[in-house]
């Protein structure tokens, strides 16, 4: 929720109070993105008494959303599951193309600089594993604890476009955003192999990362046990 913005959870709390006649709905969802990224998969859960079937919930609720929010799924669960706190590992894809597409220009990030293969795979590489993002996460985040343990981070390559895959145990703000754009620098030849290496391990370095644009980024699947 945000006070002054549009958001996802703003809009479903909204039609849910609208189809269920009640003042207040609180929707927990399994994390945040930032604005202008995009979900192929969100989980979220609520607390609601109805005598609605969880097909009329859906079906009522993709009737009044607006064309960019649907419901592909809704289902009962137990009083234990928590969106957030339930899952245990998250997906992210960022998409990037050469050349700029009319059709794709607010989902892909069209990436101007010839990729280096070898050294996207290199720096790919180097993020798995538990560490601290400190330097590869928004700096003024409230978030105290900055370690995430990575368990896939790998580049896919096709004529034209290229696809970063990272799944995580949880992300901090920005993180994927930071890794995109700074691994791209590395392949532009403007940071080294070993100071993005030295980010990942929190030492110094004269260089800073840089942030790839909110577009590009999708949260693709949420994992549950």
């Amino acid at each position: 929720m945000q006070k002054n913005a549009r958001t996802v959870q703003g809009i479903i709390e909204e039609k849910l109070r609208k189809i269920l006649k009640i003042n207040k709905v609180n929707l927990i969802g399994s994390g945040r993105t930032d604005a202008g990224v995009h979900a192929n998969e969100q989980i979220a859960n609520v607390s609601l008494e109805t005598n609605m079937t969880f097909v009329q919930i859906k079906n009522a609720l993709n009737s009044i959303l607006p064309k960019d929010v649907y419901i592909n799924d809704c289902r009962e669960t137990d009083d234990q599951f928590n969106a957030r706190f339930s899952a245990k590992k998250r997906e992210y894809i960022y998409y990037i193309i050469d050349d700029y597409s009319p059709t794709k220009r607010m989902y892909y990030w069209q990436c101007k600089w010839s990729l280096n293969e070898q050294k996207l795979n290199k720096c790919a590489s180097m993020i798995v594993g538990e560490k601290k993002f400190s330097l590869l996460s928004k700096a003024s985040s409230e978030t105290k604890n900055k370690i995430c343990n990575i368990y896939e981070s790998s580049w896919i390559f096709n004529k034209g476009y290229a696809e970063y895959r990272i799944v995580g145990n949880r992300f901090l703000q920005h993180m994927v955003r930071l890794l995109v754009g700074t691994m791209i620098e590395v392949s532009r030849n403007r940071i080294p192999v070993k100071d993005f290496n030295k980010m990942l391990q929190c030492k110094d370095t004269n260089y800073t990362s840089v942030r790839a644009p909110a577009l590009g980024l999708f949260l693709n699947k949420i994992y549950y046990e």
